[in-house]
């Protein structure tokens, strides 16, 4: 039986679900683990954040007092070797776990993506801002 090789756009696509489902979810491992080693994340308003360990420790106080819920929707993905970039648009609902006002967040991205050794894409840096302030 022949196996069914799956694409790298493919896989990339797949990527993007599974950051939105573990976001969603509440699972920071799950979502971390999306990530190279040494990734960097660019968010707004931000100083950029610079290896896995420090992206979980600031993205930690969201999943601890937020239920989340978020959509990717990547416009494009091109891939070039072992290195993808990605680009598009997100929705995220953040609503505190202990009451008060959802804020509701549209949004762009532009990703880089690095391809691992077992063929998985993880996330190299991510550059992300906000459309308009958070409501």
């Amino acid at each position: 039986m022949e196996k069914i090789q799956i694409s790298d756009r493919a896989k990339i696509g797949k990527l993007w679900d599974e950051f939105a489902a573990a976001m969603t979810a509440g699972d920071l491992k799950r979502w971390i683990d999306l990530w190279t080693e040494e990734g960097i994340q660019m968010p707004p308003e931000t100083p950029r954040r610079a290896g896995r360990a420090l992206i979980r420790s600031e993205m930690k106080p969201s999943f601890d007092l937020f239920d989340m819920q978020m959509a990717v929707y990547p416009d494009d993905i091109q891939v070039l070797g072992d290195m993808a970039f990605t680009h598009g648009l997100y929705e995220l609902v953040m609503i505190p776990k202990e009451g008060g006002d959802k804020i509701a967040i549209k949004g762009k991205f532009l990703t880089i993506l690095k391809k691992q050794v077992d063929g998985s894409w993880k996330i190299a840096i991510d550059c992300f801002n906000n459309d308009a302030p958070s409501i």
